[in-house]
């Protein structure tokens, strides 16, 4: 089980890289529209991408964190800087969701940081990979069907 657990993880995280991968430059600044049309005030793409790492470890505890990165605020991160983030997070992540499953006694709250983890973490992210491409598709960038349905297909091997 514990295998499947973290394979489970590493293909969505998988699919973050994946778009992240995608979305051309400016698209790190794009915002959905209200429904007058305005520009929304929320995050942009690239502050969301941002916020899904920002969460990821606010629930893994500090000593399974590993060498997760923070990314300020101002300036924008560089889609490098994302990536690298996401992949210092995704690590942690695994780390954390093994060492729950095996037992191991730094997880004080096994419900809290295994297979619940996970759901939460694919929710969530699920969510805001939604909320990025619709922000590039109201900002008019339209990414290519390969990656609209390259979001799905990993599940389907």
């Amino acid at each position: 089980m514990v295998e499947g657990v973290l394979e489970t993880w590493r293909v969505h995280d998988g699919l973050n890289l994946f778009l992240l991968g995608r979305v051309p430059d400016e698209g790190l600044q794009a915002v959905t529209l209200l429904k007058n049309g305005q520009p929304s005030t929320g995050r942009n793409v690239g502050r969301v991408f941002a916020h899904m790492v920002e969460v990821r470890v606010s629930h893994l505890p500090k000593a399974l964190q590993g060498d997760t990165v923070t990314l300020e605020k101002k300036p924008l991160p560089s889609k490098a800087q994302i990536q690298a983030a996401l992949e210092a997070s995704a690590a942690a992540v695994e780390a954390t969701l093994r060492a729950s499953l095996e037992g191991d006694p730094r997880i004080k709250n096994p419900t809290r940081t295994g297979v619940r983890l996970l759901g939460y973490l694919i929710s969530h992210e699920s969510h805001h990979r939604g909320q990025i491409m619709l922000a590039l598709k109201q900002s008019g960038i339209r990414l290519p069907d390969d990656v609209r349905f390259g979001l799905w297909t990993p599940w389907l091997k």
